[in-house]
């Protein structure tokens, strides 16, 4: 069901939303615990919400000690065509990490990041140092990692291994594989543009209005919600307050096993996994053109479900305030160079040519 929270409450959330700093969010975190009612409905809320706090006073204290010139941090930039953390024993995961790139550092304070080539897209590897699981810190770290990496690769020797790695990711909120349903909340900073609801997939037990109503009691008034998969008013209000994380998995395994729902790969097919890997990330590409001209070869990498206006968005801010129409070339379209408006979705290797006002 969903939380039957105050108004006051509501409000509050989404400072916290609008929180840039760790330390802005901690402060917009404690003043939101402070005003969410203490029942059964809000258990799990408050359980997050607390944890969600540990974890950014850690952070903001890794921040201090890097200001300072001490500690170290294991954030790695985003790169390419998204980012995949490698998990399993060293004597597995580092020669196959060698094998996917041309990075041959092992880690061992830090993480190593390295590229691995699926046709034109780059994928990020990041390689952290072997974890002991019984170190707060290191684990609270490696949490860290996998919640921002894009999907995990794990590299294993057998099945009960991947139950072993599955229970402690689990037992710390983050889910593997994908839900039956996915919300995307894109929010603007003008309010012309209103709340939109984009269905790439069918709402269960909800309406359109009742998730822009939902939103409005947030105080959101301006953004995208693009419904993917099975989606009930539940799975809206899970991705507003990001409660628990799904992260999609691939596993190089040395004996077969199945999973359902997860590519299990001999961890000897270098092909077919980097193929599964860029499957993971849930992107497609989209090259771009100038009226007249050939598209370019460098892709853009896009959430898989965006639409033209994404595209004139991540171009340029100008591009999407005075759009005009766009012709696509590829499988999204219904033939080569079709004429379509902002809200067209767009496939993989798609052709854009924008044109503005």
């Amino acid at each position: 069901m969903v939380t039957n929270l105050p108004a006051e409450a509501k409000t509050k959330w989404l400072r916290v939303m609008d929180a840039k700093t760790p330390e802005e969010k901690i402060k917009a975190i404690q003043d939101f615990l402070s005003s969410v009612p203490k029942h059964k409905g809000t258990e799990n809320l408050v359980y997050w919400a607390k944890r969600r706090l540990s974890e950014l006073r850690e952070e903001a204290e890794k921040q201090r000690r890097k200001t300072k010139g001490g500690g170290f941090s294991f954030f790695i930039e985003k790169e390419g065509a998204g980012q995949v953390l490698v998990l399993g024993k060293e004597e597995l995961k580092n020669p196959l990490v060698r094998n996917l790139t041309n990075v041959k550092q092992d880690p061992k304070d830090y993480p190593v990041p390295a590229m691995c080539y699926f046709e034109d897209s780059p994928i990020q590897l990041v390689n952290p140092p072997q974890i002991i699981l019984d170190s707060r810190m290191i684990v609270s770290k490696l949490l860290g990692l996998a919640r921002n990496s894009n999907s995990i690769l794990m590299v294993l020797e057998d099945v009960d291994e991947f139950y072993r790695m599955k229970d402690f990711l689990e037992n710390n909120n983050i889910v593997l594989g994908k839900p039956k349903g996915k919300v995307i909340i894109e929010r603007f900073r003008s309010s012309k543009e209103g709340l939109r609801v984009v269905q790439l997939g069918r709402l269960v037990g909800t309406t359109e209005d009742e998730i822009k109503n939902y939103m409005r009691e947030f105080g959101i008034k301006s953004a995208v919600i693009k419904i993917m998969g099975e989606v009930t008013l539940d799975d809206v209000e899970k991705s507003l307050f990001e409660a628990i994380t799904f992260k999609p998995v691939v596993i190089a395994s040395v004996k077969p096993f199945t999973v359902q729902g997860i590519p299990v790969v001999p961890i000897n097919d270098v092909g077919r996994l980097k193929m599964e890997l860029f499957n993971s990330l849930d992107v497609i590409r989209v090259y771009t053109k100038e009226p007249m001209e050939e598209p370019t070869t460098d892709p853009l990498f896009m959430k898989r479900g965006s639409t033209v206006y994404d595209v004139a968005q991540k171009l340029h801010s100008q591009l999407s305030e005075n759009f005009k129409y766009a012709r696509v070339w590829g499988r999204s379209a219904r033939f080569p160079g079709q004429r379509v408006g902002e809200d067209h979705v767009l496939e993989d290797k798609d052709i854009v040519e924008i044109h503005v006002k």
